[in-house]
């Protein structure tokens, strides 16, 4: 399954405390984040789902001609002065090749992410 990872440190998507209730693993968060995210991807004219907790964070779905992808976000605090959050991109369709700097999606969950202010770590 081809896949993007962009990792980044933020201040911003802080999960409400419905969110952190929904959570299955309490210690990882990312519904603020995959909330956002998807419907930002809307906006942009993107078929996304709506986010559900994982025990990993929060994902959704983006249905495309080309596939499905799934968008995973995650957000741990590394301490009390620093979040780290992952913002992972699989492509489920057997045969497609690695995902490329060019790929729609990947593009423009990038480029909103860095409207944000993150500095994508591609690690």
């Amino acid at each position: 399954m081809p896949t993007a990872v962009l990792w980044f440190a933020t201040d911003a998507f802080v999960d409400s405390d419905l969110q952190r209730e929904e959570r299955v693993n309490e210690n990882i968060g990312g519904a603020a984040l995959a909330h956002w995210l998807s419907d930002q991807l809307r906006v942009a004219g993107f078929a996304a789902g709506d986010p559900f907790a994982e025990d990993h964070g929060w994902d959704f779905e983006i249905k495309t001609a080309n596939g499905t992808y799934l968008i995973v976000c995650t957000i741990e605090d590394v301490s009390d002065e620093e979040r780290q959050a992952c913002v992972q991109i699989n492509v489920g369709k057997a045969g497609r090749a690695p995902l490329e700097p060019d790929d729609a999606i990947l593009e423009r969950v990038t480029t909103l992410l860095e409207g944000q202010g993150a500095i994508i770590d591609p690690q």
